[in-house]
């Protein structure tokens, strides 16, 4: 790994493009960022396997706390970079902090979720796209192949610059996940014409099915139609032994969410999920956004 080239990169941004401090950081715990006053943190989810229950991957989540060590929800820190090329680093130094503790879990690791700020893809010249994080990942000893890079496609309203963005994340082997589909204005047209290799079906669908027969029906329906196109499916923000079977019985071949593990800053323990269901069976756990 090559500490000094990954924060060489953010000390020469500072110097250059603005006085918002942005610096890559380690201690024991491994790598942390600044930003302004904000000090940033991994934590990791498992992602399991619906065949075996073994984790597959794990979804790096950002955690983030005042210069007073107050709490600051991802949303509150993605909102204070005022200008497009401060986004893009913030989302940078994100991602590599992610990189350099997912790459410190050690070999059992399996591959990383690291998601996008939408603005990032907008703002990155088109065809671009991925150049630096290729180029970042390398340093922290990982390559494109073991990331999958997570956007949520409602969020963007120009449809032929994520197609764009896509092809070129995909040319330089990163796999791109569509996240929370089924939310908000996700429709399957616009799958048709990004054919992502993953897409993360929002938590509300597997609710819902929980109390609808008919929704409980359409979901093995839906997880067809994304097969059809080529992708993977995850279903996310699983938390009680009948949302883990309606997701199984749907044919998600990933799942994802409490019930697995939390986001924790250790690698969680590799545990089949079929063996996770004792400690929540009949609860309800709340599901903290992130």
């Amino acid at each position: 790994m090559n500490i000094r080239q990954l924060q060489s990169y953010f000390e020469q941004w500072n110097e250059l493009r603005d006085t918002r401090p942005c610096t890559l950081q380690f201690d024991d715990g491994g790598a942390y960022g600044h930003f302004g006053d904000l000090r940033l943190y991994s934590v990791f989810q498992p992602i399991v396997s619906r065949l075996d229950g073994h984790t597959a991957a794990h979804e790096a989540l950002l955690r983030a706390r005042s210069s007073r060590n107050v709490a600051i929800t991802p949303t509150t820190a993605f909102a204070l970079p005022k200008t497009p090329a401060a986004v893009v680093h913030l989302d940078r130094l994100c991602r590599m902090v992610h990189a350099v503790n997912f790459f410190l879990l050690g070999e059992q690791r399996g591959n990383l979720f690291l998601n996008v700020d939408f603005r990032h893809v907008l703002s990155v010249e088109s065809g671009d796209h991925g150049r630096t994080m290729e180029m970042l990942l390398g340093y922290c000893g990982l390559t494109p192949t073991q990331v999958v890079l997570e956007v949520i496609e409602s969020h963007i309203d120009n449809l032929a610059l994520l197609e764009q963005a896509i092809l070129a994340y995909r040319r330089r082997g990163f796999r791109v996940a569509i996240d929370d589909f089924g939310a908000q204005d996700s429709n399957f047209d616009r799958l048709w014409r990004l054919t992502p290799d993953v897409v993360k079906i929002d938590r509300t669908l597997v609710v819902e099915a929980t109390r609808n027969s008919r929704a409980r029906h359409i979901l093995p329906k839906i997880v067809d139609i994304i097969h059809e196109l080529g992708a993977n499916v995850v279903c996310e923000g699983i938390e009680t032994c009948l949302q883990d079977e309606l997701a199984r019985d749907s044919g998600a071949d990933l799942l994802q969410g409490f019930l697995y593990g939390r986001p924790s800053f250790q690698a969680p323990i590799d545990r089949r999920s079929d063996e996770s269901c004792w400690p929540v069976l009949g609860e309800h756990l709340e599901y903290l956004p992130d």
